[in-house]
């Protein structure tokens, strides 16, 4: 069984995310329920609902594809995708997945490898290596699916991910 691991930086950025949502949790509950309430149509309300609500979303959302265990079980060809916070784990058969492609990300945090799972044409669960130190032991537990080669990643490839289109994959 592979578990992956996060390096030391993104394990604080995940209790710091999480005590972000805290707070804005507590700064929505003050402003709209505390002893002085706020307008929900004041200029002041609405800027406390744009910082509450629209930056819980955001952090849930990075939360949500960015920071998640994976765990491959060699014995079972299963792989499992647990969220950080929410007790919410897909686990999927090996043979779900039609193989996986490689890429290299350049961001401003640097130049780091990345491999995406692939159904169907489609980019489903990505693997970065900025998220976890053991991206290989990770990539030897896939060994069972077909590595369908290496995407060169630019911007318009992103845009397909993101908005979940499918990509010219042979």
């Amino acid at each position: 069984m592979i578990k992956s691991k996060f390096p030391g930086h993104q394990v604080i950025g995940q209790f710091v995310m999480t005590g972000l949502l805290i707070l804005y949790g507590f700064l929505f509950y003050a402003g709209f329920y505390g002893k002085k309430p706020v307008p929900l149509f004041s200029g002041l309300g609405v800027l406390v609902v744009f910082v509450t609500v629209a930056q819980s979303v955001y952090i849930i959302a990075q939360m949500k594809l960015n920071y998640k265990r994976v765990i491959i079980d060699t014995n079972l060809k299963t792989i499992s995708f647990k969220m950080f916070l929410l007790p919410i784990t897909r686990t999927y058969h090996m043979d779900y997945f039609d193989g996986y492609i490689n890429t290299l990300v350049k961001d401003k945090y640097g130049k780091y490898p990345c491999f995406y799972l692939v159904k169907e044409g489609k980019l489903m669960y990505k693997m970065s290596g900025r998220f976890y130190s053991n991206l290989d032991e990770l990539r030897e537990g896939l060994s069972c699916l077909k590595d369908l080669g290496f995407m060169k990643y630019s911007f318009s490839q992103s845009l397909k991910i993101a908005f979940g289109c499918r990509i010219g994959i042979a």
